[in-house]
């Protein structure tokens, strides 16, 4: 009987499930081959793998799943085959033969993901791939595996819900239900929303949120986004396709979110949550396909899936095309470049040609990270005003085992120790609330008032086109604690030289410790670092050893990491202490030496109610009001009546004023500049805490929506 066009569509589906995981080049199909080979030879006849620990309880990397890896990897060549009217009958066997064993064994984990969700999706897959050969009992086996991922009875949000919802869908191709299919497609859709600041999901602000208020836009985010984008593309064109303002929702959280959250193949490690523990992890791997689910291979990566996407007619297609083909690493593409506040997470990403930075800070809104399966133990300081520097993606690549955690970029830390006084210091949320970021699409500030157990501070970041500032003030360790503190202003892999100038070569690896004269400056890996006078500085350069398992469940093997460590020192117990330095991304060494004698950028104030940055290229003032106050600036004098963030520009009829309340509720504000002022209702709501652009004329004051990088 001819398949009624329904049917078609089903067929349809499935025929692009399958061939999206198929390799396409030779060279690809090759490295299949490859990798395949020793699979087949060392397969026992019963159907198992002699290396292979069928009883590893791991709650993370469970090993006894690479199984399941290995039969995928088999049914993918084997259909590769197949389609290419070259069936393999030999490899179809030993395939079957390995799911089968997995099907009589039945293994499962005490973590309750790889039950209902892992080993679903795996089977879900291999499943589809295998279909032309299964029987039916081989099918029904099959089907008792996947209905444990029951979306459901388990009321799983996010990322979660999605794998849930793809397991179905994969379970109705495996049956030909076009209704299963077609319920799966439409939760699918519903799912795709903007969710409250209480939910988990994508955020007003297109950050994402997993396990609570929790930024995870790199892991659980990703995972989302690779796994809906995949999917959503299966279904263009058919009645399975989800509705256009659902696909708008989906573009504007991959293209205003995820895409300025990457450089180069990495996603920012301020996102990835506990992952961060993982090694290798990418946002888009390269490499020949072939390779397992998770960790994603290219296959089922962000790469892939901005190609599968940017193929379409989207609204907004060639934003994906040109995300695409930055993810694939050509060059000759625009990049980035603006400035963006996350408010609803505590977090900033500013961007210029040749580099990219973000701040991640904590307040009492949010959750500073988690331990889960043992991964993320080390993760006390992830929250408390990281601030990462990029300009290849490569900084940090896998430094993470050998990393200092008491120093991480831009953190403000006790020394020598994790143990902050709290009961937990990992899974905490914040105790202050002036913790936010003002933006105006291309320049931005981000403040946070740090209070972790006996340690409290407050610290800003004030970002412009060739550099950026941080100040910090009031930094004090109260309750007679006798250890030191210290920021770091940045912990990377060396690469190159460390050039100073208070040396004529360079700098031999090992410590340093340097007493600021005016003008000094550190430069290394393209990136300068100016200092005042009577700074307190260590550097530390050469290798260093650690281990994954350390900081979660990778291998205790010891490996040494060659690192760059740059930190201020306050001193034992500091009382009122502050910093001041500025850093010059992509730069070289001759122009660092002529800023550091005209440095340009002037720092109006640095105390712990009022901090301020002025650079007259762009005539911008970006201050830091813990209070009401007045600043004296070269735009005239500056007033506000409350707490704020604050930016002022010169323009053609006065000033451009862009304004946030980093305490994330409705305010009204009144800015005064000489004798002229406006008045801002800032935003409350889901809102509370975005930024507001106003135009105050020298005459009168005129105010309109933002249409940088809030709404």
């Amino acid at each position: 009987m001819k398949p009624q066009p329904a049917q078609n569509e089903l067929l349809l589906v499935r025929d692009r499930f399958v061939r999206s995981v198929l390799p396409v080049h030779a060279e690809d199909t090759a490295a299949l081959i490859a990798d395949v080979t020793p699979f087949r030879a060392t397969l026992g006849a019963d159907g198992n793998w002699p290396d292979i620990d069928y009883a590893n309880t791991s709650r993370s990397t469970w090993t006894t799943c690479d199984h399941l890896q290995r039969v995928l990897r088999m049914a993918k060549l084997a259909r590769y085959e197949r389609n290419s009217g070259r069936v393999d009958a030999a490899l179809e066997q030993q395939a079957k033969l390995a799911l089968d064993w997995w099907t009589a064994h039945d293994y499962q984990n005490s973590n309750w993901w790889w039950n209902e969700i892992g080993v679903p999706e795996l089977m879900g897959e291999i499943g589809n791939l295998l279909l032309p050969i299964l029987s039916a009992e081989e099918l029904r086996a099959l089907d008792i595996t996947m209905r444990r991922s029951d979306w459901r009875g388990n009321h799983w949000t996010g990322a979660n819900l999605t794998w849930g919802l793809i397991n179905q869908i994969a379970r109705g191709l495996l049956q030909s239900d076009r209704a299963m299919v077609a319920e799966a497609y439409r939760q699918m859709g519903e799912g795709i929303r903007v969710v409250s600041a209480a939910e988990e999901g994508i955020q007003q602000d297109e950050s994402f949120h997993q396990h609570g208020r929790q930024l995870y836009n790199g892991g659980y985010g990703l995972d989302f986004a690779n796994d809906v984008g995949r999917f959503l593309s299966f279904a263009w064109g058919t009645r399975f396709e989800v509705p256009a303002d659902r696909l708008a929702i989906y573009s504007a959280f991959l293209l205003d979110g995820e895409q300025w959250m990457i450089r180069g193949d990495v996603f920012d490690y301020s996102t990835v949550g506990r992952e961060i523990t993982r090694p290798g992890k990418v946002a888009a791997p390269h490499g020949a396909p072939g390779s397992p689910i998770s960790p994603a291979a290219p296959e089922y990566s962000l790469g892939r899936v901005t190609q599968m996407l940017s193929a379409e007619s989207l609204p907004r297609q060639r934003e994906f095309q040109i995300f695409a083909v930055r993810l694939a690493g050509k060059p000759g593409i625009p990049e980035l470049s603006g400035n963006r506040s996350f408010w609803l997470s505590d977090y900033m990403v500013h961007r210029r040609s040749g580099y990219m930075t973000s701040v991640k800070m904590l307040s009492s809104r949010m959750k500073n990270a988690e331990v889960v399966n043992s991964e993320g133990k080390q993760s006390v300081h992830l929250s408390d005003g990281v601030n990462l520097l990029y300009l290849t993606g490569d900084e940090y690549r896998d430094i993470f085992p050998v990393w200092d955690w008491t120093r991480l970029p831009g953190t403000t830390a006790i020394q020598g120790t994790l143990v902050t006084g709290e009961r937990d210091p990992v899974g905490t949320i914040g105790q202050t609330s002036f913790d936010g970021s003002v933006s105006d699409g291309t320049y931005g500030l981000a403040a946070m008032d740090l209070k972790r157990g006996a340690l409290s501070a407050q610290k800003a970041w004030f970002f412009f086109d060739d550099a950026y500032v941080a100040l910090g003030a009031g930094i004090t360790l109260t309750e007679d604690m006798q250890h030191a503190v210290a920021t770091d202003v940045n912990q990377t892999l060396l690469d190159g030289d460390v050039l100073s100038s208070t040396a004529s070569g360079p700098l031999a690896q090992g410590r340093h410790h340097i007493d600021a004269a005016p003008g000094t400056w550190i430069y290394h890996d393209h990136v300068g670092y100016l200092f005042p006078e009577r700074t307190q500085l260590t550097l530390e350069a050469g290798p260093r050893t650690g281990s994954w398992s350390t900081i979660g469940t990778g291998p205790a093997q010891p490996v040494t990491r060659s690192i760059f460590d740059l930190w201020i020192q306050h001193g034992t117990a500091p009382r009122d202490a502050g910093y001041e330095y500025i850093v010059l991304p992509n730069i070289s060494r001759g122009q660092l030496a002529a800023r550091s004698r005209a440095p340009r950028l002037r720092i109006l104030a640095n105390a712990a109610e009022l901090q301020s940055v002025y650079d007259p290229q762009p005539g911008l003032v970006e201050a830091v009001f813990r209070k009401a106050g007045t600043l004296r600036t070269p735009l005239g004098v500056l007033s506000v009546d409350q707490a704020c963030l604050l930016l002022a520009a010169r323009s053609a009829h006065g000033w451009k004023i862009t304004a946030s309340n980093p305490e994330n509720q409705a305010l009204t504000l009144t800015v005064q500049i000489d004798a002229n002022s406006l008045t801002l209702s800032l935003p409350g709501g889901e809102a509370a805490g975005s930024s507001l652009t106003s135009q105050l004329n020298a005459s009168a004051a005129k105010t309109q929506p933002n249409k940088g990088g809030d709404r």
